[in-house]
């Protein structure tokens, strides 16, 4: 075949098979006066012809074939994530790709991703290998590639200038469109990722709140230790505290815990929630890099004489603790909590024990738990936490019917609670200390609503279940009277709409710390306190 022949049947077949939730949602716009006949053939025309000139800069000789293979089992395994789980692509999503580990790779694979890739992405690629090109002299091809790209504006003239206005409407009233393409949301993606990531100035950490000191405390005073734990993939719409029909948080519950029912999260994955929790940008100013170049609520806490410690089950804390002590546990071989690659949440609580242990002055202790991290469900608890069945024991969720997802799932809260319990109870049991725990999850949970599956949807149009997510508090007494915190008032706030970023003023307030960096009026626990002047 000739190049230009290779290219145009790589785009058709990107169109035709890579894209079939783009189809879905395009065969449901509203093309306006336009009949959907001469609609759909119009947009077709303008995509397929978008994909080519993707194709065309490497067609030459020695690029082509390693050009297009690359192209084709890229675009194989983001229909597979796009099909199946109702994902879209965006630099978010390739920076959680780029920065997975092999433990959280692992829980992909199935024979269903092998032969869905293989289809979309290796099949074509090993056509593209086996067909031999007729390769003409340099001049030539050159000039077949300028017709090719007449041919490409003649068409897209076309078929603008008969449908032009009602895609251009559509296109702009479907935002997502943009990220579900194939393989162009891959390549738009990529830049942006890659502009993101491009190096620049060396990063210089700016600090921030040196100024930190700490309300006096009275001699012989029990030691403060809060314990915040950042939640994984918990989602409101799933929480007994919140509502929810089944109580997924008894112990929580019996504990009499103080249930935050509306709050937002910074982000909807994983690498900008983490983040964003502990810095003072905000979400609205919130970046990856923005945050590196800045000291965070971690180390405001350190500048004041809080100790502070980070026990990682999860992947990693996203630059966040640096500058502080850090274990991570999720590659533990211990038998009481690990079994082959995976780790329960529950060796954070055995970690948190014996560092209480040993604990002598204030303290501040991160617990980054694996929580419902999907879609393994299933793997995220331990057996006698399995009350709801039957339960989806798939990465594929798509095998499974709703109810065993929503059962698995709902295990994975309920086990979630238990952590969270038997952190209260460590501190409670321990009268040597003053005890409060503060629970936040990073982000919700897609369970097959609207066709989407776990979660990384744009922000813009996330829905809410990715975004709407469980925060808990609990104080000792003591904890409470150390500067004056009135239960009720505490309650009351807990009723009020939070977000984000309200812990880092929330974790300097519940450590009585003073600075330039606090601000008061993000803290909700602010106005519940006696010493409540800045």
């Amino acid at each position: 075949m000739r190049a230009n022949t290779v290219l145009l049947l790589c785009a058709a077949w990107l169109l035709a098979f890579a894209n079939f939730s783009a189809w879905k949602l395009l065969v449901a716009l509203d093309p306006g006066r336009l009949p959907h006949w001469l609609f759909l053939p119009c947009l077709g025309v303008l995509l397929a012809m978008t994909i080519l000139v993707l194709l065309l800069p490497l067609s030459f000789k020695w690029a082509i074939k390693p050009w297009l293979v690359i192209v084709l089992l890229c675009a194989g395994a983001a229909a597979f994530f796009m099909d199946d789980f109702g994902a879209v692509v965006d630099r978010h999503t390739l920076r959680s790709v780029f920065e997975t580990n092999s433990r959280e790779a692992g829980e992909w694979l199935s024979w269903r991703m092998a032969w869905k890739i293989g289809a979309t992405g290796a099949l074509p690629a090993l056509l593209v290998l086996w067909t031999r090109i007729e390769w003409r002299p340099f001049p030539r091809e050159l000039w077949s590639r300028v017709k090719l790209i007449l041919m490409v504006i003649a068409l897209s003239a076309v078929a603008i200038g008969i449908g032009g206005r009602g895609v251009a409407s559509s296109l702009r009233n479907q935002r997502e469109l943009g990220h579900v393409i194939n393989p162009i949301a891959i390549a738009s993606g990529l830049v942006a990722y890659v502009d993101n990531a491009r190096p620049q100035a060396p990063i210089v950490v700016q600090p921030l709140g040196r100024d930190a000191t700490r309300l006096p405390t009275t001699a012989g005073a029990k030691p403060q230790v809060l314990v915040f734990i950042a939640g994984e993939s918990a989602r409101a719409a799933s929480w007994g505290l919140s509502g929810y029909a089944r109580q997924t948080t008894p112990r929580l519950a019996a504990l009499a815990a103080v249930n935050f029912a509306d709050v937002r999260s910074c982000g909807t994955d994983t690498a900008v929630s983490l983040p964003c929790m502990f810095s003072d940008l905000g979400r609205k100013d919130f970046s990856e890099r923005g945050a590196l170049a800045r000291e965070n609520a971690l180390d405001v806490l350190t500048h004041a004489g809080v100790d502070v410690a980070w026990f990682d089950n999860n992947t990693g804390d996203k630059g966040v603790a640096k500058r502080v002590h850090e274990t991570d546990l999720q590659n533990s071989s211990d038998p009481a909590w690990c079994s082959g690659r995976n780790c329960f949440d529950g060796i954070l609580v055995d970690a948190l024990k014996k560092t209480l242990a040993d604990t002598h002055g204030d303290r501040v202790i991160v617990l980054h738990v694996k929580g419902s991290h999907g879609p393994a469900y299933y793997q995220r608890y331990p057996a006698e936490f399995e009350r709801f069945t039957p339960v989806c024991r798939s990465n594929q969720l798509q095998t499974c019917t709703p109810e065993q997802i929503r059962n698995a799932y709902d295990n994975s809260i309920l086990y979630t609670d238990a952590v969270i319990a038997s952190v209260i109870d460590t501190l409670q049991g321990d009268p040597a200390i003053d005890g409060a725990v503060l629970y936040a999850s990073d982000h919700g949970e897609s369970l097959g609503e609207s066709g989407l599956y776990l979660h990384g949807a744009p922000y813009a149009f996330a829905p809410d279940v990715q975004t709407h997510i469980p925060m808990v508090m609990w104080m000792s007494a003591g904890f409470r009277q150390r500067d004056g915190t009135d239960a009720a008032c505490v309650t009351h706030q807990a009723a009020l709409p939070w977000s984000h970023d309200n812990i880092f003023d929330a974790l300097l307030g519940m450590m009585q710390v003073r600075s330039s960096a606090y601000r008061p009026q993000l803290d909700p626990l602010h106005a519940c306190r006696a010493t409540s002047a800045p």
